[in-house]
């Protein structure tokens, strides 16, 4: 591995030897972990380089690294390796030794990197690639490199996909100049490393990314958190990449991608499934630079999660809070909404249907409203009584009641609280329509479910066999608990806001009906 541009290793080789601000050769060789504080460097613990030695089969790196001391080009080369501590008998009594031994020159009892042309000399006689004439880098060696049961071809195409799915802010914008640039070689020959926009699964974090515009703050504290941006898509096809499945990805995506200020991806948290399975969405949350530091504090040394329960006092409650919008715009994304795809690729016949309706023209009905999913809308005469707005899809709706009594014997009044809303419970997709029994005794409430028909034919009262239908989940009476049950037993007259739960059934549009019946007390 070998990157340029960069200012290499430089500083002290000696981890006893402190310069200010000079400390990189003895942080990545000499140290075993270390805290960096420096804004905008995305090490934290420095147990990082670790990975290098786990991957070897004799836990052993070599470093060949070209930087700069007191103004001049100096080239530096140093072997080491990790392993597990000992200790040896021997005539002055038992010594321990810590498992780390160094390849280089002997002085002093104390192992130094090989410098100038010596370097250079036997970097080349080990194979390695040399540093662009004049620039400065590092090139890091793994020695007898260990890939269990992949191959080298498979284990170098997973290494690709590793870069592209953790690194992919840091290759933005494409086509410019992107912070950082990849490239990859097998035997001598190049391994293609697509573009982020490129790779069907990653593209819709990619899109996230530039829509980044929803400031995250907890006003309370007075603190901006971070900025976020979500959207929705219809579904590519097959199946992400090992790599993205090892980081929790699935079969669909309904994940934010989280990082900090410095552009790496620390995770990607799941949410809830989207209510249609050919559809998704994917966000992006990254964290403002003055709360790099809470974050930083929240990780474990892997650097793969936010462990907001490691904090105390206001970190805490601002990490937490951040984490809850996340979460409360991960919920927003995964209801019934009109979805968009941009590649034109992996669009479903229902998908395609809804993306579609608003090209149709309809026939306005007595009653009825259809608002399509291009936006463009069909109006017909009054309201019906007793029927609610609701839309399984999100692009669909029949107008609300005018709240009043039906005229049927033994009927009592339903007050409608609003448009049913699009909610997220136990990961299902449901619809929630809020009323409120204004007539005093109790009554037997039932919700009467149907799917409306977009072509102004009315409903579907009888599905055809094996479709899905909506069904009643259950009721609840203010923030209480869910109950479940098709019929609610309630008393009317003391202002309780009662919440009638329904999953749809997908892509159709519900007609849902609220209807209250005297109990058998009052008949």
């Amino acid at each position: 591995m070998t990157d340029t541009g960069t200012r290499g290793l430089g500083g002290p080789t000696r981890a006893d030897v402190a310069v200010p601000g000079q400390s990189d050769f003895a942080s990545f060789v000499r140290k075993t972990g270390s805290s960096s504080k420096v804004t905008g460097r995305g090490g934290t613990y420095g147990f990082g380089k670790a990975v290098f030695h786990l991957l070897s089969a004799s836990h052993t790196v070599v470093v060949h690294t070209r930087c700069l001391v007191n103004d001049r080009m100096e080239t530096r080369l140093i072997g080491w390796s990790v392993h597990e501590s000992y200790t040896v008998e021997g005539d002055a009594g038992t010594k321990t030794f810590t498992g780390r031994h160094f390849w280089g020159r002997a002085q002093g009892g104390y192992v130094e990197p090989l410098v100038g042309e010596e370097a250079d000399e036997v970097a080349g006689d080990l194979g390695l690639r040399s540093l662009p004439e004049g620039e400065t880098g590092t090139t890091v060696a793994i020695l007898d490199p260990d890939f269990g049961e992949r191959g080298d071809a498979e284990a170098m195409r997973w290494i690709v996909d590793a870069i592209v799915w953790n690194l992919w802010p840091k290759m933005l914008p494409e086509g410019g100049d992107a912070p950082m640039r990849f490239s990859a070689r097998h035997e001598g020959r190049a391994v293609p490393v697509p573009r982020p926009s490129e790779v069907p699964h990653l593209r819709p974090f990619v899109w996230a990314y530039d829509a980044m515009d929803q400031m995250v703050e907890h006003k309370s504290l007075g603190r901006i958190l971070g900025h976020l941006g979500t959207r929705r898509f219809l579904s590519p096809p097959g199946s992400p990449p090992r790599v993205a499945q090892e980081a929790g990805i699935g079969e669909r995506l309904h994940h934010t991608c989280l990082m900090r200020p410095v552009d790496l991806v620390v995770t990607y948290l799941e949410g809830p499934p989207f209510f249609e399975e050919n559809g998704g969405y994917a966000a992006v949350f990254r964290a403002d630079a003055s709360m790099d530091r809470v974050f930083a504090a929240a990780e474990p040394a892997s650097h793969d999660a936010w462990l907001v329960d490691k904090l105390s006092g206001d970190e805490h409650r601002l990490a937490k809070h951040a984490l809850r919008k996340i979460n409360d715009a991960m919920k927003a994304a995964s209801g019934p909404a009109s979805v968009s795809n941009e590649a034109g690729e992996g669009v479903s016949l229902a998908g395609m249907s809804r993306l579609m309706a608003g090209l149709m023209v309809g026939t306005a009905g007595e009653g009825a409203e259809a608002v399509f999913a291009a936006g463009t809308t069909f109006s017909g005469g009054a309201g019906t009584p007793g029927r609610g707005p609701a839309g399984a899809t999100g692009t669909g709706r029949i107008p609300g009641p005018r709240n009043g009594s039906s005229g049927f014997s033994g009927r009592r009044r339903v007050l409608y609280d609003g448009a049913p809303e699009h909610d997220v419970l136990d990961g299902v997709a449901v619809l929630i329509q809020r009323f409120t029994l204004p007539e005093a005794g109790s009554c037997v409430v039932h919700g009467r479910l149907a799917v409306a028909l977009g072509d102004g034919r009315g409903v579907e009262g009888e599905p055809p066999i094996g479709a899905s239908i909506p069904t009643v989940l259950g009721w609840r009476a203010g923030d209480g608990p869910v109950t479940a049950g098709s019929s609610l037993c309630a008393t009317g007259g003391d202002g309780t806001v009662w919440s009638l739960i329904v999953r749809p059934a997908p892509d159709t549009m519900t007609e849902l009906t609220v209807v209250a019946e005297a109990g058998s007390d009052d008949r």
